[in-house]
């Protein structure tokens, strides 16, 4: 079990801390990788607020969770000993109300390793004009987390369709499912999904009887994360699933975009991370409310465990990647493993390390094989090819 000391700020809202959580984890490893190549790192928050915050250098929210990362990369590259770099940091914050955009505007004197530019006004309005003011060979990190779901995609492409640019949603897929069936908010989906045909999909899904909730959610997902894929032209998206504090119940998925297979392999790891963190305050929660209710373990607390269900969805995910690696080796024989590997973490909430055992796995059991692997190596290096037996 692992320990997660939730900050009392977030006592209400521990979905947040989880959001944070990931955030913070992606974050510190993606500026700090970003800076050894790109001479600039952007990073804009469409949403910025603050809202709720209650610590002074602004960790319990996104904005103040990604400066903190931009610091910590400048510096750490600052000192390098061998590799000095000067990595310039920018960040763009907009907040379309007055009073939170009249705290954010005094950020940057916290932040002194960055430059900041906070806009005030309409998000998808501006979007355009902070992405023709970035630099061509800037590398870009958005966030886009609004409080509700209506939102133009097609309106972000000048920001998301840039080259050098990875993204992620905050999806409010709770609020968003509630509504799909209200005729009114025909143009607000068609809004969210542009280029995809949402109405045929979710119809099929309800017309078939065999559908259930599950079913419904996952269509739901595919057709923002499809939408997601077109505007910005990103060769990998995938999705972390946040849920309700303690309950079996989705919130918000964060969707995210990237073109470079290093990113998928960051996401799926803090992804994990997340989820074992999200599992842990689950299984707290519980704890808590038995010994409020008078239903205390025998034992004492310290050997409850906490909730596992992360532990099982890994593995059906695992058993999921298991099956695609055979389509692939059987549909795309003599696919380069570096192509491979890829795919199945965007398709798959698996890591890296666990593509490399399922191919290691089904190629002892002679169901695919790998010409030219030698004895005592473990996974397989990016450029063997597979095939199915």
């Amino acid at each position: 079990m692992i320990e997660i000391d939730v900050p009392s700020h977030y006592v209400g809202r521990e979905q947040a801390f989880v959001k944070h959580h990931f955030l913070r984890s992606y974050l510190e490893r993606l500026v700090h990788k970003i800076a050894s190549v790109y001479d600039e790192v952007v990073y804009v928050d469409g949403y910025s607020g603050p809202w709720k915050s209650e610590d002074e250098a602004y960790a319990d929210t996104s904005f103040g969770i990604a400066l903190q990362s931009l610091t910590a990369a400048r510096k750490s590259w600052l000192e390098m000993p061998q590799r000095r770099r000067d990595v310039r940091m920018t960040a763009h914050l907009v907040e379309k109300q007055i009073g939170p955009f009249r705290e954010l505007s005094g950020i940057g004197g916290q932040f002194s390793q960055v430059t900041v530019h906070p806009h005030r006004g309409d998000f998808v309005g501006l979007a355009p004009t902070i992405a023709n003011s970035l630099p061509s060979r800037a590398f870009t990190f958005s966030l886009i987390d609004p409080k509700g779901f209506k939102i133009d995609l097609e309106a972000l492409r000048p920001l998301l369709s840039r080259p050098r640019s990875e993204v992620v949603f905050n999806f409010m897929f709770d609020f968003a499912n509630r509504f799909t069936v209200l005729p009114s908010l025909s143009n607000t989906y068609d809004r969210l999904f542009p280029g995809v045909d949402w109405r045929a999909r979710l119809a099929a899904v309800s017309d078939d009887p065999n559908a259930g909730p599950a079913e419904r959610k996952a269509a739901f997902l595919e057709c923002f994360k499809d939408a997601v894929r077109e505007v910005g032209g990103f060769t990998y998206v995938a999705d972390v699933d946040i849920r309700y504090p303690g309950k079996d119940r989705t919130y918000y998925f964060l969707v995210y975009g990237t073109r470079d297979a290093r990113g998928i392999e960051v996401f799926r790891d803090c992804q994990v991370k997340a989820l074992e963190a999200q599992s842990t305050i689950a299984g707290q929660m519980s704890i808590a409310k038995r010994e409020t209710a008078g239903q205390s373990s025998l034992f004492g607390t310290e050997w409850e465990k906490p909730a596992v269900s992360h532990r099982q969805f890994l593995g059906e995910e695992r058993a999921a990647a298991r099956s695609t690696l055979l389509e692939i080796a059987t549909k795309s024989p003599g696919a380069a493993w570096g192509s491979v590997w890829p795919r199945l973490l965007a398709a798959h909430a698996i890591r890296k390390t666990d593509a490399g055992a399922i191919a290691n796995s089904l190629r002892k059991e002679a169901a695919i094989e790998f010409p030219g692997w030698p004895s005592g190596k473990r996974v397989p290096s990016d450029e063997y090819r597979v095939f199915a037996v």
